[in-house]
C-alpha cells in the first residue's frame, strides 16, 4: 500500500498496487482490480479486427480478486493495447493467464504483442503465442511477426513444461523484445520461474516503437488474465 513517501530507486506502489512505475516510468503493472466489473478496461483499446470481448470480472482464485476475461467470438487477428504504457520499441511483458474452457489442437490461448501498429489487414508487431495443443504437455508457445499484415513464424515452437496443462490451470509467460532480440519463456503457476528462456531469435523487420498489449487469432478457448506487467527500455518486467 502506498504510504505517501517516495523512495529513490524503489518502485512506487500506488493504492491498490496497480501501477508500479519505477523512477523514470519504466514499469507498469496491473492486477485488473482497479477497473470496473463488466466493462472493458478504460485504458485498453481494441485494435485490428473484431473477434472477442474483454471484460473485467470478479474471479475466484485470481491474484487480487479480478481478472480480464476474454470471450472469443471469431477466429480473427485482434489486438488490445494497454494505453497506459507509452509507445515503445524495447519492452518486456510478464503475464499470468489461464484457459477457462477446453481447446482443440493448435488453438491460441492469448498472445502478447510488442511494437504493435497498423490497421486490420496491415498489422505490424512481434508476438509470443501460448497455444493449446492435444499432444505432449497440452500446451506450447512460439514466436511470430506481423509485417504489413503478413504473418511469419520465427524460430521453432516448443511444448510447455510438465505436467500437462488442464482447463483452469494458471501459467506464466515472459516475452521480451529488445533491439533485434526477441525471446520467450513459459511455465506453470506455482513452479519457480526458469532461469533460461525457452527461445531467443534475431529479427529486424519491425524496428519502430509501437503499442503493447494482448492478441488472439482463434475462436476458442475463452481465457482470463489476472496479472500483466510491462517494463520498458531494457528493464525486467516485475512480478506480483
Amino acid at each position: 500500500m502506498f504510504d505517501g513517501q517516495f523512495y529513490p530507486n524503489q518502485p512506487i506502489q500506488f493504492m491498490d498496487g496497480l501501477l508500479n512505475p519505477a523512477i523514470g516510468a519504466q514499469q507498469y503493472t496491473t492486477f485488473f482490480s482497479e477497473y470496473t466489473d463488466g466493462v472493458q478496461p478504460s485504458d485498453w483499446t481494441s485494435r485490428w479486427a473484431a473477434g472477442s470481448t474483454a471484460l473485467v470480472q470478479t474471479v475466484s482464485g485470481s491474484l487480487a480478486g479480478k481478472a480480464l476475461r476474454v470471450t472469443k467470438t471469431a477466429a480473427a487477428r485482434q489486438g488490445i493495447s494497454w494505453d497506459r504504457v507509452p509507445s515503445t520499441a524495447d519492452i518486456e511483458v510478464l503475464m499470468r493467464l489461464r484457459a477457462i474452457e477446453a481447446w482443440a489442437n493448435n488453438e491460441n490461448l492469448m498472445g502478447i504483442i510488442g511494437r504493435g501498429s497498423g490497421a486490420s489487414g496491415a498489422e505490424n508487431g512481434y508476438r509470443v503465442a501460448p497455444t493449446g495443443i492435444t499432444t505432449t504437455t497440452q500446451f506450447s508457445s512460439g514466436l511470430n511477426k506481423y509485417v504489413s499484415g503478413t504473418n511469419t513464424n520465427l524460430g521453432t515452437a516448443s511444448s510447455g513444461p510438465s505436467p500437462n496443462l488442464a482447463v483452469n490451470d494458471w501459467i506464466w509467460v515472459r516475452f521480451r523484445v529488445n533491439g533485434t532480440s526477441i525471446s520467450r519463456k513459459m511455465w506453470h503457476d506455482g513452479a519457480s520461474e526458469p532461469g533460461a528462456v525457452d527461445e531467443t531469435v534475431t529479427d529486424s523487420s519491425v524496428a519502430g516503437a509501437g503499442w503493447v498489449g494482448i492478441s488472439q487469432v482463434s475462436a476458442n478457448p475463452n481465457i482470463e488474465i489476472d496479472f500483466f506487467s510491462v517494463a520498458l527500455n531494457g528493464d525486467t518486467a516485475l512480478g506480483p
